[in-house]
């Protein structure tokens, strides 16, 4: 057996990292260790909150939900899978150097050397082998509501990330314990044969995660940490890509009959470091100037000449994008993206943009803002989705558009296509938050990949439903070193 050059030995050389940095001010300024080893660190309860802290710092990493550390650096984020694989966004005007790369991606035309595949495959699991640590090391803890509360935030932490994995490559490794050492073998048969695994362990670890989470935290600087309402969020996104729609609406009723979360009034309430963790939010990536742990998204994604700003122009909406907000827009349009700007000069510029992410760098890619990962108003659409066709499933997706566009002339049509409304509904109210490849994968329908081959003229694209490229290639090191399985299609050195 290979000795592992992968992922886990990476990981295991960082011992968790954990004991990095958190995920908002009350506990990122964490003082770092020396070189501890598992058992000598995780000794007491505070030992459990750095390495907890170092769990959520996971989900701040550049190939994870983004950040570069306050410089530009490759755009390997889910924003880049899940958002520029779908319809919504392209990789903006450079085709060079970085956008070369976005544009590969946008093209689905990643090769198992990119290195964007590369960094978000390694960032993910690396967050794993974080939140593995932790649970490994909990029999060091006496039984209790703190034990409690930990187990089931890194459950959910795991969970979250081995979501995206899944929905990624399918084909993954399903580790659920951190690894010994760097001289590990290789586990070859922890790959899976398929996502259904790895989503049903997401399942039962969630379906554990909310009997041992609060519904709430009653000390503001706790906002960052999960409950509840977010383990069962994201069982219901899990339940409903499994096709089990009954437990899907168990799941969700529990986050809507809880009573802890309402949709904000007004859509534009969502954005900015002012609205941070509203009670819309469920769940929040969280990041904080404070440590240089800000978020990039300002400058990442706004055009080249903004004023005041270093922006990149990446992840851009795409026309279909835009027209996919005709007639279902009202202030929903306005807070996610524009089609023009005012430069230094005064002068409009015209160029399509993501609004939903635009603040005030204290330094380029050094802002307040957080990514809203599980809201709400996801729920509701979620919930009828499970429901399917019936009255109660149309007046959720009413619940969630009137909202925005409050006169009944612009209520679903009842009569129309129930998927193929909700779809859309989905695509507007949730453009840019990571959702839109998903969903086309688990509504199985791929519609609106039709518009994504006109405009972008690719031949992988225009078949996409039936095709490899559905998937992404699984990391060479990955199959040349610790000996997994390549997805099909790409085996052969493609």
């Amino acid at each position: 057996m290979r000795a592992v050059q992968s992922i886990y030995s990476v990981c295991a050389s960082l011992l968790t990292a954990a004991l990095l940095v958190g995920g908002c001010d009350s506990f990122v300024n964490k003082a770092p260790l020396s070189n501890p080893t598992k058992e000598q660190f995780y000794e007491t309860e505070s030992d459990f909150e750095t390495a907890l802290s170092g769990a959520y710092d996971g989900l701040r990493q550049s190939g994870t939900y983004g950040s570069t550390g306050g410089v530009s650096t490759v755009s390997a984020s889910y924003w880049t899978v899940f958002e520029m694989r779908s319809d919504n966004t392209d990789q903006g005007p450079d085709r060079t150097g970085l956008g070369q790369r976005l544009f590969l991606v946008n093209q689905f035309s990643e090769t198992p050397s990119s290195e964007i595949v590369q960094k978000v495959w390694i960032d993910t699991y690396e967050g794993i082998e974080r939140c593995n640590t932790i649970l490994d090391q909990l029999g060091t803890l006496s039984d209790g509501a703190f034990k409690d509360r930990v187990r089931g935030e890194t459950l959910f932490l795991r969970s979250l990330l081995y979501y995206h994995a899944a929905v990624a490559w399918e084909n993954i490794t399903l580790k659920t314990e951190s690894t010994r050492g760097p001289d590990e073998a290789a586990d070859v048969t922890s790959q899976t044969d398929g996502p259904e695994a790895v989503y049903q362990q997401i399942a039962g670890d969630l379906e554990t995660a909310q009997d041992l989470l609060p519904t709430s935290y009653s000390n503001g600087a706790d906002a960052h940490r999960a409950t509840s309402g977010a383990a069962n969020a994201l069982l219901g996104k899990v339940y409903l890509t499994l096709g089990q729609s009954g437990d899907a609406e168990t799941a969700l009723d529990r986050v809507i009959d809880s009573g802890e979360y309402q949709l904000v009034g007004n859509y534009g309430d969502l954005w900015g470091p002012e609205n941070e963790n509203n009670a819309e939010s469920i769940f929040e990536v969280q990041y904080t100037t404070s440590s240089n742990q800000g978020s990039p998204f300002t400058n990442t994604f706004a055009p080249a000449d903004f004023p005041g700003i270093q922006g990149e122009a990446e992840n851009r909406p795409t026309s279909s994008m835009v027209d996919a907000y005709l007639d279902l827009s009202g202030d929903r349009f306005a807070a996610s993206m524009d089609t023009s700007f005012v430069d230094g000069d005064g002068d409009v510029q015209q160029a399509l943009h993501i609004k939903k992410y635009e603040s005030d760098p204290v330094a380029p890619f050094q802002a307040e803002n957080n990514w809203i990962a599980l809201r709400y108003a996801d729920v509701l659409l979620m919930k009828a989705e499970a429901l399917g066709p019936s009255p109660a499933a149309w007046d959720l997706i009413d619940q969630v558009r009137d909202r925005s566009l409050p006169d009944p002339q612009y209520d679903v049509d009842r009569g129309g296509d129930f998927y193929e409304q909700l779809l859309r509904e989905r695509r507007v109210e949730l453009a840019f938050e990571n959702h839109r490849w998903p969903d086309l994968k688990r509504f199985e329908q791929y519609p609106g990949l039709g518009n994504v081959a006109e405009e972008r003229a690719s031949q992988e694209i225009s078949d996409v439903a039936n095709n490899f490229n559905r998937l992404l290639p699984i990391p060479r090191r990955e199959t040349d070193v610790a000996g997994l399985d390549q997805n099909e299609g790409y085996r052969g050195g493609r």
